[in-house]
């Protein structure tokens, strides 16, 4: 459901077939939802299905996240899923994409499934709030990126970068856990400290940001709209879920 609803036109529902179920894409291959395999972390990193990709809640708003190891809700990627929604190679992200004007600077972004959009209104207000509060530009510019086909550092996975997705802001107040202590006081206290009405802007037009994670990101914005869609139906699911 979150899915469907997330990808209107793209993922076009469900089938089963020898008691496995199957996500139904758009002029794309169909990705098994649950692969029965028992994995760890790491595996599910490298090689997630569909039911991996969305088993972790990101939830959004400014309520204190509690560092849980190994809890980073977006991480788990489904590459077939993102290659059918915004293009399988570098050519074909390339013929998606559309100049976005992001508070005053241009930027590429992938105009599949609103992501532009969703950039571009995330840009249009966070100008508001840094001409109401100035200092906050920093923590926006310069930008890390948004647009470049290439791996996560230290992996063989796609970046969320590679389908024009995702925004980096200022590296500089981005603190990365590679090139950190993981200990969980440590994170809590960068996630904190990070400007949440930047976080809220960004999260209201469909990102997710990478500063709730444990293996943190703090100036890593991602459009991942089935993210907000599973946390709208757990929400209306009540207390069980």
């Amino acid at each position: 459901a979150a899915l469907t609803a997330a990808y209107p036109g793209f993922c076009l529902g469900v089938e089963v077939r020898d008691l496995k179920v199957y996500l139904i894409m758009k002029n794309g291959p169909k990705l098994l939802y649950d692969d029965g395999l028992v994995k760890g972390f790491e595996d599910k990193l490298k090689r997630p299905d569909v039911k991996d990709m969305l088993a972790q809640l990101y939830r959004p708003g400014r309520g204190r996240e509690p560092f849980r190891p190994d809890y980073d809700p977006g991480r788990f990627r489904v590459d077939g899923l993102f290659a059918a929604v915004y293009g399988a190679s570098a050519s074909e992200v390339g013929g998606h994409l559309v100049p976005v004007d992001f508070c005053g600077a241009r930027v590429r972004f992938n105009a599949q499934n609103g992501a532009a959009e969703a950039l571009k209104g995330a840009g249009r207000e966070l100008a508001a709030l840094v001409a109401k509060r100035p200092q906050l530009r920093q923590y926006l510019f310069p930008l890390g990126g948004t647009f470049a086909w290439r791996t996560i550092a230290g992996t063989s996975r796609l970046s969320p970068h590679s389908w024009g997705i995702a925004i980096d802001l200022n590296p500089r107040h981005g603190a990365y856990w590679r090139d950190r202590k993981r200990t969980g006081p440590e994170v809590e206290t960068l996630r904190n400290s990070y400007p949440q009405e930047i976080v809220e802007i960004f999260e209201k037009h469909g990102f997710i940001w990478g500063g709730k994670w444990s293996h943190f990101d703090l100036m890593h914005f991602e459009y991942r709209p089935e993210m907000a869609k599973k946390w709208q139906l757990s929400r209306g699911a009540g207390p069980g879920g």
